[in-house]
Parts: C-alpha cells; sequence; structure tokens
C-alpha cells in the first residue's frame, strides 16, 4: 500500500532465514499483501533473490491454513514446499507431503509433470571452469539443449545424444 512505510526487519528473521523458512515465508507473505512496492528491497535485504521470496511467499499463502505441523513442513524443507505449493489443497496435502517427504526434490518435480521417474537415475554432478562451461554449452546447444535463464533445458537429451554419436562412430 502506498503511503505506509514497511515495517522494519527483525534481525533475528534476517539472521535466521534459511533455518526459519517458515516464519521468513510468514513475513514475506504479509509483506507482499501490506507492502506490495517494498517486496523487493525486503527480499534483498533478507539476502535471498526476489524468486526466492515469491516462492517463500507462496508457501505461506499454500500451507498456513492447513493445519500442518510446522516441524513436517521444515523437514521437508522449502525448496520441495515450492514445487507443490501452487497445487497442494486441503483435499492432497497428505498425499503431497508423503510424496514430498520420500522423493527428491527433482523427482517430485518429474510427478508434478506427470512423467514416470526411473528408479534407477542417477544425478551428474560437474564441476566447470567458465572455458569447459563455455564449451560444455555450447557442445550441448549444438545437440539440441535449449538456454533459459536457469541454465540449459533438455541437456540430458542432448548429452546422451553426444556420447552416443561418440560411440556409434
Amino acid at each position: 500500500m502506498k503511503g505506509i512505510k514497511a515495517p522494519q526487519i527483525p534481525q533475528t528473521l534476517i539472521d535466521m532465514t534459511g533455518d526459519h523458512f517458515l516464519e521468513a515465508a510468514r513475513y514475506l507473505r504479509e509483506i507482499q499483501d501490506q507492502h506490495t512496492d517494498d517486496f523487493a528491497s525486503i527480499a534483498k535485504s533478507l539476502g535471498i533473490g526476489q524468486r526466492k521470496a515469491y516462492h517463500l511467499a507462496q508457501i505461506d499463502r499454500s500451507f498456513h491454513t492447513l493445519g500442518i505441523a510446522p516441524d513436517r513442513l521444515r523437514r521437508i524443507g522449502w525448496t520441495k514446499l515450492s514445487h507443490i505449493a501452487p497445487v497442494v489443497h486441503a483435499d492432497n496435502v497428505e498425499e503431497w507431503l508423503t510424496l514430498a517427504e520420500a522423493v527428491t526434490a527433482y523427482e517430485l518435480k518429474l510427478h508434478l509433470h506427470g512423467h514416470d521417474v526411473d528408479p534407477e537415475m542417477k544425478a551428474v554432478v560437474l564441476y566447470l571452469d567458465k572455458a569447459q562451461y563455455d564449451l560444455f554449452e555450447k557442445a550441448l546447444t549444438g545437440a539440441g539443449a535449449v538456454p533459459h535463464s536457469r541454465g540449459l533445458l533438455k541437456k540430458e537429451e542432448a548429452l546422451t545424444k553426444l556420447l552416443s554419436a561418440s560411440f556409434s562412430g
């Protein structure tokens, strides 16, 4: 609301954003509802990006009235909760929380998009310097990966295509 000064951010909230994301989520939802113009600057003051701030506010908006034990939500974590927050409601919350407790965040995202989860799926982590990453990105986009603001989409398929080609030649 214009003309109303945003409240001061409690230092304890700034210090505890990670461990106490539910409190941060509640605060951010209240700021979003009551001081919309200050939302971005408050997120910055908390040391988080706007995307994460919006996800946290959505978590509070979705789970606050459902009566779920805060300890259970904390154990599940903000990342998984942010995935299911847009689809959760009183009739399906137990199903989604049980699934979130049982799978990784990536697998949860696959479930949300209606994809099957391969129980044999493996994660691969690479640490590349800038030159290596530039080469990696160029090779993958050449094989069909799609550049996106958060990285590359369809990178698994592109890498598999490149690897298959290297063995068939």
